[in-house]
Formats: structure tokens, sequence, C-alpha cells
């Protein structure tokens, strides 16, 4: 028994205290440097490049300075640590000027850091133009330091200067460039020659201490960590290779050929010594009773093709191996099949008598977490568990930007050797200095992965993308330890790094701590398999999806704490202008990598974990890169080997479990997918695979045939544009956290989001995504129901905008008083349409998709939230925008304190004194109980269509402008107004527009007066889609007088359903009965109570009910029809106009809105003692403002985009004052 443990803990030890060694960049290093002069003359100055430096000539006319600045981005300067800076410097006129220059004092050294808040970028350096800009709290300034030499500054000759300076304690951001400042103190009038050599900034070695103990901060996500390996996995014992029975290859008479089969019965023994230098096998072939067993030796076999019909053993579970063993696949692509159907270059291992075991040494973990942030110009990484990793090996630090594809980012994934490890076993230094940022906050942390396993496979480096392959074919396969590198073959179907095919159930078949790395056809391919371990395995820098589970038909299988990182589409990635993206086709004669060239048309949109089927295990995973970090594409049935069956609908199937697992920087190539999609469909169409990227149905239900949700629990997302992106019909998230996000999720069908934390900003300041807008969580536009509780909001608390400071240099600004265009400033601003960064927003843009009652909050909270970014709302003029509504069911969505409807800014919302307009998010907030014995609130939608105008019913407007509107998202939808839907009452102002597209949603309580621009519609027919039980809903539509009716209702699907209405004797017995079956014509006005029958209400109508917060489902199926008798005109009207008269019927009001239930759960800063109360609440519609406010964009009173530092503004909560702290 050999044990390793001692062995591997007294390697490359680093000592307590590190070195950090200096550096140095000079001319020959900064390639570049450019200058700086405020309001010189513009076209009286150069530039140009002398000996050793640069020259700049230029007239002054005001402000007598000029900064000379470093082009290159320096490594990023560190606390503690010494720098020093020196060069050459002249300054002079031509000969014959009538005035000279006059230096005031030696040159200043300035440099510039930024904190996370704001920060000005050119060049990949940071600047400040003024110093009006120096005193923002937004900034950190290193005051200037005077540098040593000639003072004052010699005129006309060289003159030499220096300075040195320490970064004091706190942490810099990597982005930093070392300005000059040079002053004069007389400006002449002919040009002046600036002129500056030999520039060199250096840095001293220092010492650093190891960081304390790591704890990282988390509120709802738990890390999960692999089980610890047993000790026997670090030991030797009973190892193939030292069985009595073996005998050596040698002996065997196989000294240089190039092509060997095993003899039968044979067990042979395979060691350095047989190994002969520069041979490359043609093909090796195991036969069916035979071994190939490999020793414990340094060996390297360079082989065409491995057939495997027997064994072969490198190790096995008790017996990990040293070695270094590696097995070199070699050869040019080729057509020719030299492994029994799989092709050629690579290991197959085929038939139920193949068995392979390849076990390299134990190293754990195979990954882990950054304890600490490794900054630019590190040489050493800090980690969170002890590794056991060995000097020599190569590492991968993964990630911490958005950005992954390599479009417009260079991706900052870096591979790094191993120098030392401290005596902990928790730093490792490298043997170069790292590049990029790596991020390791409270929030989250990088990744730090092994790569070099003491067992491998390779294929070579290869342009075409052909590299090896490994195949275990109805076989027995356990791969433990094992890396590969160039392995995969682009386009070829079954020709994959690591492959378990066609095993039915499992009977031990594993990957277990491996490598794929550079492949380029996937990583881990799982197919036509069942109830098979694939754990602690490394995926970097992959071709095509990685961990793949390949038909659909795999289910049981058990995905535990593995790491894909840098996943790449093959061809142009799947993207698109709408939800359906792109539509793409199998191209069975692909081969390669060549653009747009792809053999599986799922492989534009690459995923680190491809799910075909998700009724398998996922738990510790990581998923970094990619389109999407975990993929579930909708499968209605299996394909592949599996086309013809029918007995599994894949998209019907379930998550078995998704918990532990972490996303990040994934989901860059469209905006419409996600670090988590549940997307795209896949699909025969004959015997071609179709693949559509955008929405698909996925309808997940057991087996017995009843509704299941896809559960994505205890879940980390960081750093991507979108968390999750859910297409489906069922899905539920809890308990997980997101930072850095765009957008924490746009969820379909019946949605619930609970128990989670989702921070705008971390500390990660390269995870800013400048131009992007950011919002907490948008509420659909139409039929889905989104439940979302128990979530706290972070760091939602300013405007951005975007000041053009000088031709092609752009400062990001966030506060919003800088916004505003103000030539004295010397610069143009703009603005975007609604605040940049919202808790809540929706979706606008269509007229033809509005939102019923669809959305619904309870048990929120904020943090460093402002209250002006609470709710994003966009005026239009689509249904979207003007039915925009959400439901609070406890007042802590929006701080009212108890629970209330949100509606969007048209009056249309305020049906009584209670409600109030907030002009700060341009919305109406309606209590949801009012006070006293009013029926509490619903919001209702109802259709109403007439074949005359309704695009639904291919009415006239269905091929007008309107319909031009609807191939546009973004078009103007105006043209689609057909009239409006008024509320009863004295106020005529309170209504909406109706559309050519149907549907209306409003409140209810109150009645809907509908008046159309054509006049009374002949047949009107009515579809009560959401009106709740016990909730009272009244509508009158005018025609003419002597009009007569027939009114029926039934439902679509059932037989016999039809109902005849009666006409009530008066208005005040139709109004006292609310009888769904009956009307009342005045001869000006007809009215109805149109509901569905209570039963299709509780069939249909269901609530989706979760964390005390409701959606009501839409009954489609009752349709009341209205046939008036009248003379008809061209176009389909009653020939006679109705005298439109309003029903007066007002809403009984409460005399006052409810009280706060308890403080609104919001982080607040105590107020100051005087504070300046604002007005309360509007009890009426407000008067339209005579000006709007273009940064608000509200419909009500315009507020002050901009806030001041510490201002406290106060918001009233019925009869309680809370105050609100703006600012830090």
């Amino acid at each position: 028994m050999i044990n390793l443990i001692s062995a591997l803990l007294t390697v490359g030890d680093l000592p307590d205290r590190i070195e950090v060694p200096g550096w140095s960049m000079c001319n020959s290093q900064i390639t570049a440097i450019s200058t700086f002069v405020p309001d010189w003359v513009s076209g009286g100055n150069s530039q140009q490049v002398i000996e050793g430096g640069m020259s700049f000539t230029a007239k002054q006319n005001g402000k007598p300075y000029l900064y000379v600045r470093s082009e290159a981005l320096l490594p990023e300067l560190l606390r503690g640590s010494v720098y020093s800076v020196d060069f050459d410097f002249k300054v002079s006129t031509e000969a014959g000027s009538s005035s000279q220059p006059e230096m005031l004092s030696p040159p200043k050294l300035l440099y510039w850091q930024t904190t996370e808040a704001s920060k000005i970028e050119y060049t990949r350096g940071f600047m400040i133009w003024e110093d009006a800009y120096d005193t923002r709290p937004d900034y950190f300034v290193i005051p200037e330091l005077t540098m040593t030499g000639a003072s004052p500054v010699p005129i006309g000759e060289f003159t030499h200067y220096s300075a040195s300076f320490s970064v004091p304690e706190f942490d810099s951001s990597p982005h930093q460039t070392l300005w000059v400042r040079l002053t004069l103190k007389q400006a002449p009038q002919d040009a002046v020659t600036f002129s500056l050599t030999n520039f060199c900034i250096k840095k001293k070695e220092t010492y650093l201490d190891p960081p304390p103990p790591f704890t990282p901060f988390s509120t709802r996500f738990q890390i999960m960590h692999p089980t610890e390996p047993a000790a026997s996995e670090y030991e030797q014992a009973n190892c193939p290779f030292i069985d009595n029975d073996l005998v050596s290859w040698t002996s065997l008479g196989f000294f240089d050929s190039p092509s060997v089969k095993l003899p039968d019965n044979t067990k042979v023994l395979f060691s350095k010594s047989d190994v002969v230098e520069g041979l490359r096998y043609e093909k090796i072939e195991v036969p069916e009773t035979s071994s190939l067993v490999f020793n414990d030796e340094a060996i390297t076999l360079t082989v065409r093709s491995f057939l495997v019909r027997g064994k072969l053993l490198i190790g096995g579970p008790g017996c990990r191996v040293a070695g270094p063993i590696r097995i070199v696949f070699w050869g040019s692509r080729t057509d020719a099949d030299t492994l029994d159907g799989f092709g050629s270059k690579g290991l197959a291992a085929v038939g139920l008598s193949s068995f392979v075991d390849m076990y390299g040494k134990r190293y754990y973990p195979t990954w882990t977490r950054l304890a600490r942030k490794v900054r630019a110009g590190d040489d050493r990484a800090y980690l969170q568990r002890a590794v056991n990793w060995e000097v020599g090996q190569e590492v991968v630090l993964t990630t911490t930007i958005w950005d992954d594809t390599g479009r417009g980012t260079e991706p900052q994934n870096e591979v790094h050797t191993i120098k030392a490890i401290s005596d902990d076993r928790l730093t490792i230094q490298f043997e170069a200095n790292v590049k990029y940022v790596h991020y390791a906050g409270t929030e989250y942390q990088g990744e730090v992965a092994l790569l070099t396993r003491t067992v491998s496979m390779e294929g070579e480096p290869s342009a075409d993308g052909y590299g090896g392959h490994s195949i275990a074919s109805n076989a027995r396969a356990r791969f433990a330890g094992v890396s590969t590198r160039f392995m995969g073959q682009t386009n070829i179907l079954a020709r994959y790094p690591f492959h378990l095919h066609m095993m039915g159930k499992n009977t031990g078949s594993l990957i277990s701590d491996c490598v794929a790395r550079d492949t380029y056809f996937r990583c881990f391919t799982i197919h036509g398999t069942n109830d098979t371990t694939v754990s602690e395995n490394v995926a970097f820098n992959a071709t095509g999806s990685c961990f793949y589970i390949e038909d659909g038909v795999e289910e049981n299988n058990v995905f535990s704490h593995n790491l894909a990182a840098h996943v790449h589409p093959i061809g142009e990635a799947a993207s698109g202008g709408s939800q359906s993206g792109v539509t793409l086709t199998e191209n069975k004669n692909a081969r390669g990598l060549n653009t747009n060239d792809r053999l599986f048309p799922a492989d534009a949109a690459a995923a680190a974990y491809y799910i075909s089927n998700s009724y398998n295990e996922f738990h510790g995973n990581v998923a970094s890169g990619g389109w999407a970090g975990y993929s579930f594409p909708s499968l209605p049935y299996t394909v592949g080997s599996f086309k013809d069956d029918r007995f599994i609908q894949p998209h019907s199937r379930s998550l078995k479990k998704f918990t532990g697992n972490v996303c990040h920087s994934s989901g860059a190539y469209w905006n419409m997918a996600g670090c988590i999609y549940v997307g795209g469909e896949l699909k025969m169409a004959g015997n071609v695979l179709k693949y559509m990227s955008g929405k698909a149905s996925r309808p997940t239900i057991d087996e017995g045939g009843n509704h299941t949700w896809m559960l994505f629990e205890n879940t980390l997302i960081y750093s991507s544009l979108q968390g999750m992106m859910h297409w489906g019909e069922r899905v539920e998230m809890d308990r997980f956290e997101m930072h850095d996000i765009t957008r924490s999720a746009t969820l379909f069908g019946e949605a619930w989001l609970n128990n989670g934390l989702v921070n705008g900003y971390s500390g990660n300041v390269e995870a800013d995504f400048e131009n992007k807008h950011h919002d907490g969580f948008q509420f659909p536009d139409t039929t889905s129901k989104s439940v979302v509780t128990d979530i706290i909001f972070r760091n939602y608390k300013t405007d951005k905008c975007y000041i053009n400071v000088l031709p092609g240099m752009f400062q990001t600004i966030k506060d919003p008083s800088y916004c505003e265009p103000d030539p004295a400033k010397g610069y143009d601003g703009w603005s975007v349409n609604d605040h940049s960064e919202v808790v809540w927003s929706g979706v606008f843009d269509s007229d033809e998709f509005k939102p019923q009652q669809i959305s619904a909050t309870r048990g929120i909270r904020f943090e460093d939230v402002e209250y002006q970014n609470l709710v994003s709302f966009k005026i239009v003029n689509t249904g979207a925008s003007r039915m925009f509504n959400f439901i609070d069911f406890d007042g802590s969505a929006t701080l009212e304190g108890f629970p209330t409807i949100v509606g969007s800014n048209l009056p249309w919302w305020n049906i009584c004194s209670d409600c109030r307009f907030e002009s700060q998010w341009s919305v109406w907030l309606c209590p949801k109980q009012p006070v006293g014995e009013v029926e509490e609130r619903e919001v209702l939608h109802v259709k109403f269509t007439t074949p005359e105008i309704t695009a639904d019913n291919g009415g006239i407007e269905s091929s007008g402008a309107c319909q031009k509107a609807a191939e546009n998202d973004y078009a103007d939808w105006s043209n689609c107004d057909v009239g409006h839907m008024t509320l009863w009452g004295s106020d005529p102002t309170r209504k909406t527009p109706i559309t050519s597209n149907a549907g209306v949603t409003g409140l209810s309580g109150t009645g809907w007066f509908m008046e159309l621009d054509g006049g009374s519609p002949r047949v009107l027919e009515i579809v009560p889609e959401q009106v709740p039980i016990g909730s009272t809903f009244r509508f009158a539509v005018g025609y003419p007088a002597g009009t007569t009716f027939t009114i029926t209702a039934s439902h679509r699907w059932k037989s016999n359903s039809e109902v005849t209405f009666t006409a009530a004797d008066s208005l005040t017995e139709l109004m006292s009965s609310k009888s769904a079956t009956q009307y009342f014509f005045d001869g000006n006005t007809l009215y109805l109570f149109p509901r569905p029958p209570e039963d299709i209400q509780v069939s249909e109508g269901k609530k989706f009910e979760r964390g005390g917060a409701y959606v009501y489902s839409t009954v489609r199926t009752w349709t009341i029809r209205v046939e008036a008798s009248c003379g008809v005109d061209s176009k389909g009207f009653c020939s006679t106009k109705p005298v439109n008269v309003l029903p007066p019927w007002d809403v009984p009001c409460p005399s006052s809105r409810p009280e706060a239930r308890s403080p609104p759960p919001l982080t607040r800063t105590p107020a100051p003692p005087s504070v300046t109360q604002t007005p309360s609440p509007p009890t009426q519609t407000p008067s339209p403002p005579s000006s709007m406010n273009p940064f608000s964009n509200n419909q009500g009173p315009a507020v002050p985009h901009s806030i001041t530092i510490n201002e406290v503004t106060t918001c009233m909560l019925a009869s309680e004052m809370t105050f609100i702290q703006r600012g830090p």
C-alpha cells in the first residue's frame, strides 16, 4: 500500500509572508503617451513621436494646464506598495518667438482610481478633466505630488524629474492611469512645444500578509460542497498492474508493429519500457476475452484508433495512478471507419464485454472559489478550501465579468501554472502575473479549477476541429481523474471527449473528477443512458454544448459539483429580433469549424449544460459562459436515435432536482436568453432536426397527467444580462441570489419567484453593464401569472446617463442632476426615457398583447433603494402601457403599507377618492381593500369584439395601419384606437382608449361605458375572461332609440349550454339583482352584468396562489353575444348614431385611505430634525400638466428629476409619516 498524502503536502511550500515582486513599464512597454490641454486653440495642436518619447505643440487660449498621460493600462496599484515615476521634460517655443513661456513649478504627479459608484473611461484608463469634478463624492482623487527636479523648470533644455508614492489603505481599481500636470505661469502668444522622454513607471518589491479566513456572506444561497474523498482514494490497493497472471507487451513480440491486436484470453501489461520512441500506432485492439493493463509509470502512447472489446485498465477504484499516463490520438480528418462504427482517431469501448477503467490521482477539490479578489498584476490566488494540487500543474481562473463571448470584450478566463503552494494549502502562486481582475466579495467569488490530471487522453491541435474522441457504447466505463485536451470532432455525431452511449439503465459507469479542456465538440455526453453519475468534473474552452444530455430519453442521471467555463456556439450564435429567435435546420453534411456550418442546429445556442430531458438531478454545479449556462430546450418528442419513439415527451418532464447550482457570465449572445434558459424548441421535421431558439411551450406534468412546476432552488446567478428566462408553463424559483444583473428573471406561465435577494450592483466594478438598463423584475404583458414574494431588492438607487465630454469620450454619471443639458458645463447631456435602475418594470411596447391581472407581489423589502426607483412605467400608445397593473398584496412593494393595486398613468384607474397618483412613477395606487363597506377590489379583464373593427375577428382594421404596427413592437399603435371605455360617474376624463386589438383591463366595483367611433355595434361579443366570483362588473353601451336585442351566452365547447338573456323591468331591478342573464335598455343605453356562471369560474378560473399572493386564471370559454336590431350603415354599425350618455352612477367611495398595517420594509437612514412635508396624495384626478417633465415622462404633476445628497422627501402612509432617505 502506497500512501500519497505526505508527498502531496510538502511540495513547493510558500512562506506565510508573501513577497510581491516588482515591475517596471518604460518607453518600450508604454506604446503611446497622450496629452490633454483644456481650452487650447483647436487646429494649432500637433503631436509627434520623438526618440525615446513624444512631443506636443499647441497654442494656449485659457487655462495654463497641460496633462500628460500613459495610454498603457497599468497593473493594478496595490495598497501598501511603493511606486516611482521618472522622465525627462523640456518646454520650448520656436526660434524667433515673440514671447517665452514661464513654468510656475516642477511637474506634478497625479493618479486616479474610481469607486464603484461612477467612473470616466477612455482608452482603458481613467481621468478627471476639470477641478470641478475633483470634489464630487463619486471619485477618490489622490492629491497631486510635486516631482523632484529643477525649480522653476528651465526653458529650452531637458530636465530630469522623479517622484515616489505609495497607495493608501483602500482596494483600488485595476483601471488606473498616471498623469503629469504641467502648469505655465504665463502663456505665450505663440505655440509651445512640450517634449517628454524616457518615461518610466516602477513598482518596488513589497510583502503582503495572507488574508484572514474568508466567510462568504449569503442570505439566501447556501454553497454545496462535494463529500471529501475517503482516505482509500489516496491509497493504492488491489491495483490491476500487480496481478500475477499479466504478460508483458514486449514478450508478445509487439515491438514496432503499427497495428496490434492482443491475443484472445490474455492479460497484457503495458509499461514504460514498452514505449517505442517515435512510434505512432495505427490501431490497437483488445478482444472480448482479453485485458490491457497500464503500469503506474510515466507512459505516452500515441495511437490513431484504440478499439476495446475486452478490458482496458489504467488503475481502478482503489488504485489511483500517478503516472503520468498519456494516450495521444493522431491523424488528420478522414471518413474511414476503424472503430467498429465509430470513425477514427479515438478510443471506442464497444459491446457488453467491454469494460474501461481509468483512474488518475485523486485531487480534491477539483475546483474551489477565491477567498480574496485577484487583481491585475497579482501573481497568486487565495482559496476558500485547502487543495492537494501540485507545483507545475495548470489552473484556470474563471471570468467574473458579464461578457464571455469575445465579441466586444476580451474573455477574461486565465490559465496559469502553479509555481508554489503555501503550507496551509490555501494560497497558490503562479509563474506569471494575472492579467485581469477576478472578483471575490461577500456577494460571490470567482472559481479556480485544476486542469491537470495524471491520466490524460489528448488529440492534436487541429485547425478544422478534428481531435480525438472517446466512447463507451453499450459497455461499462469508469473515468476518474482523467483529463482530455483537443478532443471531440466538430460536427461529427458521437465524437466527443467523454461519451457514455446507449447503456440503457446504467450498471456502474461514471465520470468523476475529470477534465475536458480545449474541446472541439462538447465535453461530457450522456446518450441513451440512465442512472449514471457525472460529478466533480471541470470543462474549459468548449466548442458546442458541454455537459450534454443528447436525445431527450435520458433520465435519473446525477450531475453534481461540476464546473463548465468558456463555452462557444458553433457558427453564428442564435439571436433574432423577436421572441421567436431564429429557426435553424440540421446540416448533415457539416464538417469542421467553418462559419455557420453546424450539424446540430441547437449548437448555435451552445450551453454549459444542455438538458434535453429535465428529469435528472443537478446540484452544486457551476456554469460560466455559453449562450446559456443551463439550457432546457423543449422537445415534444425524443430525437436522434430515438426519433421514432413516442413513449417519452421530454418537454412534459419536470426537474427531478435542481439545487445549489451557480450560473454567471452567461447569456450575452442574445438579450432574450438567460443564464438559466428554459426555451427553444428542438424537433424532427421529417428526418431533419429543426431548432427554434425562442419562445416555446413546455407543459410540465407528472406521470398521472397532473400539473408540475419546474423547481429551481438554492441558486446563485451573477454577472449576467438576465438571471432566468422561462418560456414554459409552470416554474418556481425558491431560495436564490442574483447579483450584477440587468434583470432577475422573465417568467412566462404560472411562475413563482420566492425567498430571494436581487442585487443590482455588487462591489465588482468590472461587472458594470455600461449602457444597459437595470430592472429588478419585469412584469410580463399578457397571459402569464407572475407571483413575486419574500424578495430583498438591493442597490437600485440612482439614474444613469452618459455625458459626451469630448468627441468619442463618454463619462458615466449616476447623479441625475448631471443628466440635464448644460452648455455652461461644456457638454450636452441626455437621459433615458425612464429610470435606468428600477425594481419593478413591465413590457409596454405592444397593443396586441395586453396585461390581464397577471402580476402579484407580497413580502418585498428594499435595501439601498430610492423611492423614485421603485417603479418604472413607460407611457406609450399601447394596450400594454395603458393596461399595466400589478397587485401589491401587503403594500410592501409600493411602500403603501396596505394591499394596493397599481395601475398605469391613465385616470381610468382612478376609480375613487382613496386612489392616489404617484407622480414619481407615473402610476395610480388604489387600496385593494377599501375602508368601510365597499367591496374588495379586483383587476378585471374583458374582451369586446365586433366583426366590423376588431382585428381578432378579421375586421377592417386588421389589414390597416394597426396590423402594420403589429409587425414592429416599437411602432406607433395610435392607429389602432377605435373608441373609448369610460368609468361611470360624473368625471368623463376617467377613460381608456379601445383598440381593434380586443381586451380592456380595469378595476371592479364600478361601471364601464363603451363608446365606439363608428357608432353602435350591430353585433358585440363579450368574453369576461377575468371577473372573479364576488366582484362586480357593470357594463353599458349606447344604442339608438327603438333598438331591440337578442342576447345569448354559451360555452365554447359544451353543447346545450346556451342561455338567453331576459329584459329587466327597470335599471333599479338589474342593479340590485346583478343578474348575469338579464339586461336593461332605457332607450339610450344598454346595461349588462357580464360574468361567467359560477361553476365555470370554479373549474376554469382557478387562482394561482403562492406565498399569500394570487393571480386568477382567465376564463375564455364563456361568450356573451349581443345582436342589435337596427338599420345598418356601410361599415356595419347601426345607421343611427347613439346619444351617448355617461351613466351618472358613481362608485361609493370610502372616506379615508386604509392605515398602514406595519412599517414598510425599507432600509432607511433616520431623518434629520426638520423636514418639509410634501403635499398629500391627490384625492381627485389631477389636471393634465401644462408641460411634461422630459425626464420622468410622467402624466401628472411634474417633479424634479434631480435630487440633492441627503435631501429627505416624505411619503404619506395614511396618518403615518414615513421618511425615506435620499442619497448615501
